[in-house]
């Protein structure tokens, strides 16, 4: 069946002119719909309805794209600009632009800036990339001439009041050596002689970082996009455009999709054994939630690792594996599988060869940070539980309800065995607590998202209880909070 739309959407889909511009025209009386003069805001059936401009016909809504492209330093992001010597457009190639005669960059960066851009020519799409509400994450590579002190980078994450707001960092961190020499494939010897860091931001205004780096007396010499969402640079070159895969632009929409009903974020944190996974899988399905268990993407990261022969201690081996992670919904809306192309791998993320290196891999900085924003994406949403290590205290600090599922190493060691199907062997259940010793001592000592009690977070101790006591528990915890902020919310 086909759908009506406004006039002026229906001409920019089919490439005639931006929407603005094509209200013009109409305004104009330069449109004609089934050979009537066209009104401004009418309603139009683009596949069956005959338009018109200056009497030529429009052609059918072309073959919809999705471009990554990196900018180049001193090429504008815009579709035209007569002052401009080369706009972002020019560079897609002739081929694509046969099959999409108008695309546009969803966004901009000012002409001095360089890296990531998406452009597309469907506006619903890139309306909802950029959307406020969505809160998509943007992050850049900055290069300074000198370091930051402590106080610049607390105010860059605590806030900057601008004309348009307060505007805030989510992160400002010092880029590591390995990240730095990345660089110099697109910024040149340069690279080397600037101080970078890496800056998150989910608010888009026009040269904010530049801006903001500008107030605290640190002004910007290079400024690089390295991802977009869930997006990342990669190896692509200055001035290279392709289109992006099936599942990349699935994981950008993921970002950008909106619940009609949204419910709580909610983080479940505890150590290894603990439960986790059991208790928010089956509390979501109780509640109508998401469910997403985060440790699958830091075991689906190793038994990679493994299979393509990457040393789990190589963390700048490890980063550029993770665009190959594909979180996989079930019917019932829980991501408890995980694919690698097209290949489920969730049956192989739990040998004992897995078990033996996931904690070397998870305690990078850098694979932490590559795997942040597909965590993010998926709370973007709402109405979803997220278990894990970290969830509450590094992944979403900013959570409706945090829970802290508390246990004894012995009950842990117990439940595993029983899992294991060898409860009934001593042996087992020693080394299966020896593991988790291990295990605790290094999650909860290391020094990036070391496992701790989030800050607010409501401890729940589940020492003695049956998994459907807790799973009482939880959903009681997240229905009280639901009221509570329902009522907060009316309220304000």
């Amino acid at each position: 069946m086909s759908e009506q739309v406004r006039i002026h959407k229906a001409l920019a889909d089919a490439g005639v002119a931006s929407r603005r511009s094509a209200e013009a025209l109409v305004a104009a009386g330069r449109v004609a719909v089934n050979g009537q003069p066209a009104v401004v805001g009418q309603r139009v059936d683009p596949q069956n309805d005959e338009l018109t401009v200056d009497g030529r016909l429009v052609g059918r809504q072309p073959e919809a794209v999705y471009l990554a492209l990196v900018k180049p330093r001193g090429v504008t992001s815009t579709v035209s600009d007569r002052h401009a010597r080369q706009t972002v457009v020019e560079l897609v190639p002739p081929e694509i632009r046969r099959r999409a005669p108008r695309v546009y960059p969803v966004g901009r960066l000012d002409r001095e800036s360089e890296g990531l851009l998406l452009l597309t020519n469907d506006g619903d799409w890139a309306q909802r990339m950029l959307h406020p509400s969505h809160g998509v994450e943007r992050e850049y590579a900055l290069g300074l001439r000198g370091a930051l002190d402590r106080a610049q980078r607390d105010r860059l994450t605590t806030g900057i009041l601008l004309e348009e707001g307060l505007a805030r960092a989510t992160s400002v961190e010092l880029m590591t050596a390995v990240e730095v020499r990345r660089l110099e494939a697109l910024v040149g010897r340069e690279a080397r002689e600037l101080t970078w860091y890496r800056a998150t931001l989910r608010q888009g205004w026009k040269r904010q970082l530049r801006r903001m780096f500008a107030a605290i007396a640190a002004p910007v010499e290079r400024l690089v996009r390295i991802r977009f969402g869930t997006l990342r640079l990669g190896g692509m070159a200055l001035g290279e455009v392709r289109e992006l895969s099936t599942r990349e632009r699935r994981q950008l929409e993921a970002l950008a999709r909106v619940s009609a009903e949204p419910g709580l974020v909610v983080s479940v944190d505890g150590p290894g054994g603990s439960g986790k996974s059991s208790v928010g899988r089956s509390a979501a399905g109780r509640l109508g939630y998401r469910f997403c268990d985060t440790g699958l993407l830091y075991r689906g990261l190793t038994w990679l690792a493994l299979d393509r022969g990457v040393d789990p201690d190589d963390a700048a081996g490890l980063v550029p594996l993770v665009p190959e992670l594909e979180l996989a919904p079930d019917d019932a809306q829980r991501y408890v599988r995980l694919r690698v192309g097209d290949v489920d791998v969730t049956h192989e993320l739990h040998t004992a060869e897995v078990d033996r290196d996931v904690s070397r891999v998870s305690r990078h900085a850098s694979v932490r940070a590559a795997l942040l924003p597909i965590q993010r994406a998926l709370a973007a949403t709402g109405r979803i539980i997220i278990a894990g290590r970290d969830i509450g205290t590094i992944v979403l600090p900013d959570a409706d309800l945090k829970l802290y599922l508390d246990v004894s190493i012995e009950e842990r060691a117990r439940r595993r065995a029983a899992e294991r199907g060898v409860a009934t062997d001593p042996r087992a259940l020693e080394q299966i607590e020896a593991e988790l010793r291990l295990r605790d001592g290094i999650d909860s000592t290391r020094t990036t998202a070391p496992l701790r009690v989030p800050d607010g977070a409501t401890i729940i101790r589940t020492e003695g209880n049956t998994l459907e006591q807790t799973v009482r528990i939880v959903v009681a915890a997240i229905r009280q909070r639901a009221r509570q902020l329902g009522g907060e919310r009316r309220d304000g």
